[in-house]
């Protein structure tokens, strides 16, 4: 009987050990489930909707153990990296680190090495990439037989060199992942680093190897299918071909990409193939279809600035409201011991009451000088990041006046069968558009890119109108390459010089700008030699062209002057002035 009863008892324990492991091994099963939605967004080149899913990747492993859980989050980290969102791609990769040192995984804390080094080699922040990717490799060189966790390590550091075009620097770290990589992920896929071994000899001249390496990385791709890396490929065998004036081929391969965008995704690929077919029909004559072609790629590039700044400005808003958060802890921790103060001052004798009355007295008023400068401070960042934002969106409300402007231009142009000013026109244009882009987001750029702006601007207007010369000089003692200024200060100007000042004249038109230094203050001049301005058209001249300007400089009117040059009491021109604030950069990344 007592057997009897022991072998019931058995089986009831295996019934219910199985039941828990198949309620585990479900738990598994949909995290699975959720890992193959996260690499199906990611080989489809999908990458921000393969980071969010990728995080309910991470929040399912919660069932997990936490090398499992540090796992996923070194993969969350590099899917918001191929999506662009370097602050969250952060959060996640030191998640993983730090679980990563408590299990004591040396190879996983080579992985987070690498791609902290990666992110801020897309910062600019180059020291800081280096040291990170050489901690990487120390630590798998330690490990020599984990060859395929240093074949990632080392693309990546070779994509450090690729950023700073360091081409021949990145060929050696390719070559070696190359070599021993199995290609079962993304960054040591042999299609991903023969495409970057392609592109390498192609920067550095050697086009026909670089075809040799772009075919057999298309080759290879057909057994990894990430779309990202299609792409590259396709764009690259492109722009060999059009180098090459082979023009079917470049055609077709760079169609092919197009073709592969992700939907609600830019990308780089995109924007450069766009530019590639642009240029392409620019060669045929058909300026139709490059005119379509570079409106695509300059809308792209938009999207991609427009995704940038936006997670630029979630940053601060997300840091700010944590700042706000943690101030009124404080406050509420602050009035709590005060609270406990009066209760027990209350209890206590008079002398010891007068004295904790005076004490709190003295803290209350302390608190509140502290709150006043504190939040008089909080005020004073605060106004400081709307007037960085609102000179952004200054520059943003000028760019789109003048690109309609040109690209009418360039539409007339084509229609009235006037090809080669068309093409003159579109190429001087499309580098001009190119700057507007790039300059627009940033807070100063060098003295030496707004003259080439500038000069960019007046050829297009020399097509335009022809007649007018121009001449433009930066004094002695000025370096245009350390002297930076806020972008497209001078251009409302320059325009109006062009549109206004002589405006009325047929030939001989002359422009002359000039940078100089007076009192250690950088001063911009442009004159004109034209009618010059009446009193009321001097006002109306004065409130148009210097709006925006004065908003940006936030000063006075004063401190813009416009005024006519006299010769024998006749009006022989226009000169425009004001003192531009700069910085000198020495030493820059």
């Amino acid at each position: 009987m007592k057997s009897f009863k022991i072998k019931w008892l058995y089986i009831f324990y295996c019934i219910l050990f199985d039941a828990a492991g198949l309620l585990y091994a479900q738990d598994y099963k949909h995290i699975d489930s959720l890992q193959y939605v996260a690499d199906t967004y990611s080989r489809a080149g999908q990458n921000y909707k393969a980071a969010i899913a990728q995080t309910d990747v991470d929040v399912a492993f919660m069932i997990a153990d936490r090398p499992l859980r540090d796992r996923s989050a070194y993969r969350t980290a590099q899917a918001y990296v191929r999506s662009r969102q370097y602050d969250e791609a952060f959060y996640q990769v030191t998640r993983a680190f730090e679980g990563m040192c408590q299990s004591n995984d040396s190879i996983g804390i080579a992985y987070c090495y690498s791609v902290m080094g990666q992110i801020f080699g897309f910062k600019k922040d180059y020291t800081k990439a280096a040291g990170y990717h050489h901690k990487a490799l120390n630590i798998l060189k330690r490990n020599a037989h984990q060859k395929e966790n240093t074949a990632t390590a080392k693309v990546l550091y070779a994509n450090f060199f690729i950023h700073q075009k360091k081409y021949a620097e990145a060929l050696q770290p390719l070559s070696e992942a190359l070599a021993v990589t199995t290609g079962t992920g993304f960054y040591n896929a042999k299609a991903y680093i023969m495409d970057q071994l392609g592109f390498c000899h192609a920067m550095l001249g050697n086009c026909q190897k670089a075809k040799q390496y772009y075919r057999a990385a298309l080759a290879h791709e057909k057994t990894n299918r990430y779309v990202d890396i299609r792409m590259r490929i396709l764009k690259h065998l492109g722009e060999c071909y059009l180098s090459g004036n082979d023009i079917p081929k470049a055609k077709s391969f760079l169609e092919q990409c197009i073709a592969l965008k992700p939907l609600d995704e830019e990308s780089e690929d995109y924007v450069l193939a766009n530019r590639l077919l642009a240029e392409l029909y620019e060669k045929q004559g058909n300026y139709e279809q490059a005119y379509r072609y570079r409106i695509e790629a300059v809308q792209a590039k938009t999207g991609l600035m427009s995704e940038a700044m936006l997670t630029n400005t979630e940053a601060r808003s997300v840091k700010f409201d944590t700042e706000q958060l943690a101030l009124q802890n404080s406050l509420l921790q602050a009035t709590t011991e005060t609270q406990k103060i009066e209760a027990q001052q209350a209890n206590a004798k008079k002398n010891v009451f007068l004295f904790g009355f005076i004490f709190t007295i003295i803290v209350l008023i302390t608190l509140l000088i502290f709150l006043y400068f504190y939040f008089r401070q909080k005020r004073a960042i605060t106004a400081n990041r709307n007037n960085e934002l609102k000179q952004q969106l200054l520059l943003t409300q000028m760019n789109p006046h003048f690109i309609f402007n040109s690209v009418d231009t360039i539409q007339n142009l084509i229609y009235e069968d006037k090809n080669d000013e068309a093409v003159a026109y579109l190429s001087k244009f499309s580098q001009l558009t190119l700057q507007i882009l790039e300059n627009s987001s940033r807070q100063y750029i060098s003295l030496k890119e707004e003259i080439n702006m500038t000069v960019n601007y007046l050829a297009i207007q020399q097509l335009l109108y022809n007649n007018f010369d121009y001449k433009i000089i930066a004094e002695d003692g000025i370096d245009t390459e350390t002297t930076f200024i806020p972008p497209m200060l001078t251009q409302p100007f320059i325009e109006n010089a062009v549109k206004h000042g002589i405006a009325g004249k047929k030939t001989d038109g002359s422009i002359q700008i000039r940078f100089y230094k007076k009192r250690n203050k950088l001063y911009f001049e442009v004159t004109d030699n034209g009618k010059g301005l009446s009193g009321e058209t001097r006002e109306g001249h004065r409130s148009m062209a210097t709006k925006i300007t004065s908003e940006r400089l936030n000063a006075t009117q004063e401190t813009i002057e416009i005024a006519n040059i006299i010769d024998n009491g006749i009006a022989k021109g226009t000169v425009s002035r004001f003192a531009i604030p700069y910085k000198i950069k020495n030493n820059l990344a």
